[in-house]
């Protein structure tokens, strides 16, 4: 995000993005903190733990390349839920609603597109099916790690919109 300008109670010139902002508040990093740990460690557990494969086997299925990456980008999305799920907390206990026009939607698509994307490919597969798309896990080239990626884009432009309506309704 492009950095912009902010004044203090004192006036002095400030350049900090608004996640900055939010995040530098103990009450929201903390908010922040505790979702992304606690997301990172349910991927963990539906990944490594309640799997059929646990995390020695899982390398030799899949390779440590791909074990990495998917580690990587279940951490991200779990950053990323935490970090904008601090940032609608924060509007909502400063304006007293989560009245969202463009924000709120895509905020609520991320996190479910995250939480279905931060287990094991195979264990997303009965969430899929109830879209219709329960086969369409074969079909995808990198096993599972493109609904990972998708969900990192979805959970940044939600990110963007919502850092957009805090910065505008809240006036940082």
């Amino acid at each position: 995000m492009p950095d912009t300008k902010f004044y203090n109670a004192k006036g002095n010139d400030h350049k900090m993005s608004t996640v900055g902002v939010v995040l530098k508040k103990a009450n929201y990093a903390a908010i922040a903190t505790i979702i992304s740990v606690a997301l990172g460690i349910l991927f963990w557990l539906l990944t490594f733990y309640f799997s059929p494969t646990p995390l020695p086997d899982y390398i030799k299925m899949y390779g440590m390349p791909f074990t990495v990456t998917t580690v990587m980008l279940g951490s991200a999305i779990a950053v990323l839920t935490g970090t904008n799920t601090s940032l609608i907390i924060y509007r909502k206990n400063m304006t007293g609603s989560l009245g969202f026009k463009k924000g709120g939607t895509s905020s609520a698509c991320s996190a479910f597109t995250g939480a279905v994307a931060s287990g094991c490919p195979v264990c997303t597969m009965p969430l899929l099916g109830i879209f219709g798309l329960g086969g369409a896990l074969a079909l995808f080239p990198l096993q599972g790690l493109e609904l990972k990626a998708a969900a990192i884009v979805v959970l940044v432009v939600s990110l963007y919109y919502t850092a957009k309506n805090v910065k505008i309704t809240c006036k940082i």
